[in-house]
């Protein structure tokens, strides 16, 4: 009786195709970790940047105000002043109305709008246009999340009204990406 021999199975190929995977996988989550930390980067410095606007105008706000009463002091003090300074004081009081009147929103506000979507909301920008439009780009993982955020924003005192949100499920990774249109207002806290 002759035994006959079996041929061997070459575990080699399935080893270097599991280092592969391995290695793409890896790849892959170097790749997205890296993303994510540009992504973070830039909404931070938008952030930044935008804060830095705010307090430019709340300077130049301030300095006006300062102006408008210096020169109401003047004029208290001087008792007789020309028309032409009465008229000066006049349109400066009334550009510094008109500035108040203007403001629709306030810094903090935004702060709070990133703190109700802590830890569920992930938002990637904010705009403000004039008028109080706030603008927040973001992407969550539920439809609920989203909607209990909505509920959230809409029992904030300086939301008006949400104008417009859109959408998207993103059906690879299951992640909602929207776009939220608010209009706010300045309260006083």
């Amino acid at each position: 009786m002759r035994i006959e021999r079996q041929p061997k199975i070459n575990l080699l190929s399935y080893r270097q195709e599991e280092a592969e995977l391995k290695r793409q996988s890896r790849r892959r989550v170097l790749v997205i970790a890296a993303i994510t930390v540009l992504l973070i980067g830039a909404a931070a410095a938008t952030w930044w940047s935008q804060h830095q606007q705010v307090k430019a105008l709340e300077q130049e706000n301030q300095q006006l105000q300062d102006q408008v009463e210096d020169l109401s002091k003047i004029a208290a003090s001087a008792g007789g002043i020309s028309d032409e300074e009465v008229k000066e004081l006049g349109s400066r009081k009334a550009l510094l109305d008109k500035l108040e009147e203007e403001r629709t929103f306030d810094p903090e506000q935004l702060e709070d709008i990133y703190a109700l979507s802590v830890p569920d909301i992930t938002i990637g920008k904010m705009d403000i246009r004039n008028g109080g439009e706030i603008t927040v780009n973001a992407y969550t993982d539920s439809q609920s999340d989203l909607i209990d955020f909505l509920e959230k924003l809409e029992n904030e005192d300086f939301v008006k009204e949400i104008q417009r949100i859109s959408s998207k499920r993103n059906d690879k990774t299951g992640e909602i990406s929207f776009t939220l249109v608010l209009t706010g207002e300045v309260t006083s806290k």
